[in-house]
C-alpha cells in the first residue's frame, strides 16, 4: 500500500478545506505519474485512519474526485483510480484554418449607435470631482454580516432559486415602509418593482409606456442616460428651461396647448444636473397640467436622501391621486453605486406590465442581496449610516464651496446647493472646461469636462463637482491644483 499520509498534504487550520486539500493531492500525484491508473484506494475508514481526519471528510474528498472523473466507485469492489486522467483541456474540433488569437473584428456587420458615447473608465482610483458616494463611508462590514447571515439560515435557502420578478416580498414591504415613514406615501409591496438601479426603471418604462414618435419634455439641461433611453425608444424630446426654481413649468404648459405629450420626466428634488429644487408651488401646477392633459409624469428621485436643510420636500407622488406619476429611485447612492438596487414605485397594473417586460432582460433581481438589505434597514444600519453620511457631506459641501468662493470666485460661479452630493459650477468662458479636465487629468485630478451635459450648440461650460467623495484633505489638494493649472499662463 502506498505511504498516503506522506502522499497526501494538508494543512488542517488553512484556508482551503481539508476535503479539498485531500482531492487536490490525489490529482496532483495523479498528473505526476506516482499514482498510477486503475489502483485501489483505501477505504474511507482506513484512509481516515491514516490521516487523522473525519471519516465525512474522506468521503467528500472520494466525492469530489468522483464528479471530477478522477476515480471510479463501485459499490461491491471499492474505489479505484480512473484507468484515463481526465481531459484538463478541451479538444479543438477540426478546422481547416488555423487561428492564432480571437477575431479582432465580427464578420458581419454591426449597427453602431452614434448618439451614444462609448462608455469610459470610471477612473475612481484617481482623486477629483467624482459624483457620488465616499465608498470610504459605507457600512460595509454591517453588510458583509448580513450578507454572510442571510446565506447561513437555512430558512433562506428557497431565495437561492427562482423568486418573484418584482423582488423578494419581505424587501418590498421593507423598502415600502421606508418610503412611506420618508416620503410621505401610503403603497404596499404590490406597488414596487425592484429593478437594477433606477436606470433600468427608466429603461423598462420606455418599452412598456412609450411608442416610436411620442413626444416626452425633459429639462434643458437634463440627465444625459435618461434622454437617451428616450431616444433608444423613439421619443421626440422637447426641452424645457429650468431655473432657480426648478423646470418652468409655464413653458410645460405652452408646450402641452400645442401638441400632445405623452410623458415629462424630471429630478424634482435636486435636478440633474444643475441641483435646483422644484418648487411648491410648481409642483402643485404640474400635477394639475398632468391631470388636465393626459400626461405621464416620471419623477426620478436619485438622492432624496441627501439634504442638508431642515427637512427635504416631499416628492411629486406623495400628492398623486390620479396615478399620473411614476417613482423611481434607487439605493446606489444610500449604500453603494455597486449594489444595483433600484425600485419603480406605481399602481399595481403597471407593475405588473414591467415585471412582464423585466423576464425578457433579467428574470429576477438579487434575492441574496434583498434580503441582507431587509436586515441592514431593520437592524437600523441603513439609518444610522445616513445620519453619519449626511453629517460628513454637508461638511464636505461647506469645505468645498468655502475653497472654491476664496480662491477662484473670479473664475467659477456656483449656487451652495441644498442637497446632493455635486456643485453645479459655472467656468469663465476664458477657460474651456474640455481642455481643462485633460490638463487636469494629465497630473492626476478628474473633473467633468461638462459635455455630458450640453444640450444645445453653445457650449455651456459649466459641469458638476463632487464633493462627496473627497475628504477635506483631499479637496484642498484638489483645488490647490485646479487653481495652479487655471492661473499658470
Amino acid at each position: 500500500m502506498l505511504p498516503w499520509k506522506t502522499i497526501i498534504q494538508m494543512q488542517k487550520d488553512g484556508d482551503t478545506p481539508v476535503y479539498l486539500q485531500i482531492a487536490n493531492s490525489v490529482i496532483q500525484e495523479m498528473r505526476k505519474g506516482r499514482v498510477g491508473p486503475g489502483l485501489k484506494l483505501p477505504g474511507t475508514r482506513q484512509m481516515a485512519e491514516m490521516l487523522q481526519v473525519h471519516r465525512k471528510t474522506i468521503v467528500r474528498a472520494y466525492e469530489e474526485l468522483d464528479a471530477q472523473g478522477w476515480i471510479e466507485m463501485h459499490p461491491s469492489k471499492g474505489t479505484f483510480t480512473s484507468k484515463e486522467i481526465p481531459e484538463t483541456k478541451a479538444r479543438r474540433f477540426s478546422n481547416n484554418q488555423h487561428q492564432n488569437a480571437f477575431p479582432a473584428t465580427t464578420g458581419y456587420t454591426v449597427k453602431v449607435n452614434t448618439t451614444l458615447r462609448t462608455p469610459a473608465l470610471p477612473l475612481r482610483h484617481i482623486i477629483g470631482f467624482h459624483d457620488g458616494p465616499d465608498m470610504r463611508l459605507i457600512p460595509a462590514d454591517e453588510l458583509g454580516r448580513a450578507y454572510k447571515s442571510v446565506l447561513s439560515r437555512h430558512t433562506y435557502l428557497k431565495y437561492m432559486s427562482y423568486v418573484e420578478t418584482p423582488g423578494v416580498q419581505k424587501f418590498r414591504q421593507v423598502l415600502s415602509d421606508y418610503l412611506n415613514a420618508t416620503r410621505g406615501l401610503q403603497t404596499t409591496f404590490e406597488n414596487i418593482l425592484v429593478t437594477r438601479g433606477a436606470q433600468m426603471a427608466l429603461y423598462l418604462l420606455s418599452t412598456v409606456l412609450f411608442a416610436k414618435g411620442d413626444t416626452i419634455i425633459v429639462g434643458d439641461t437634463n440627465y444625459y442616460y435618461a434622454d437617451h433611453v428616450f431616444i433608444q425608444a423613439g421619443m421626440q424630446l422637447t426641452r424645457v428651461k429650468v431655473d432657480e426654481y426648478g423646470m418652468d413649468v409655464d413653458a410645460v404648459e405652452k408646450v402641452c396647448q400645442r401638441k400632445k405629450i405623452k410623458a415629462l420626466y424630471i429630478t424634482s428634488h435636486h435636478h440633474y444636473p444643475t441641483t435646483v429644487t422644484l418648487s411648491a408651488a410648481r409642483r402643485i401646477k404640474l400635477l394639475s397640467l398632468a391631470e388636465k392633459y393626459g400626461f405621464i409624469i416620471i419623477e426620478d428621485d436619485y438622492d432624496y436622501d441627501f439634504h442638508y436643510l431642515s427637512s427635504p420636500m416631499l416628492p411629486l407622488v406623495s400628492a398623486d391621486t390620479k396615478g399620473m406619476v411614476i417613482y423611481i429611485g434607487t439605493l446606489s447612492k444610500t449604500v453603494a453605486p455597486a449594489i444595483r438596487t433600484g425600485y419603480v414605485v406605481a399602481p399595481q397594473n403597471l407593475i405588473l406590465e414591467l415585471s412582464r417586460i423585466r423576464q425578457l432582460v433579467d428574470v429576477q433581481g438579487d434575492p441574496i442581496m434583498e434580503l441582507a438589505l431587509v436586515d441592514l434597514f431593520e437592524e437600523g444600519h441603513i439609518k444610522r449610516h445616513m445620519k453619519k453620511a449626511l453629517l460628513a457631506y454637508h461638511k464636505r459641501r461647506d469645505f468645498l464651496c468655502g475653497l472654491l468662493k476664496d480662491k477662484l470666485s473670479d473664475m467659477i460661479d456656483f449656487k451652495i446647493p441644498d442637497g446632493g452630493l455635486a456643485i453645479w459650477a459655472k467656468f469663465n468662458r476664458s477657460i474651456p472646461l474640455p481642455t481643462l479636465a485633460e490638463k487636469l487629468k494629465a497630473q492626476g485630478l478628474i473633473l467633468s469636462n461638462g459635455l455630458i451635459h450640453n444640450t444645445s450648440a453653445v457650449l455651456m461650460n459649466a459641469t458638476r463637482m463632487g464633493f462627496g467623495w473627497m475628504n477635506e484633505q483631499e479637496a484642498e489638494q484638489a483645488v490647490d491644483l485646479l487653481v495652479k493649472t487655471i492661473r499658470a499662463k
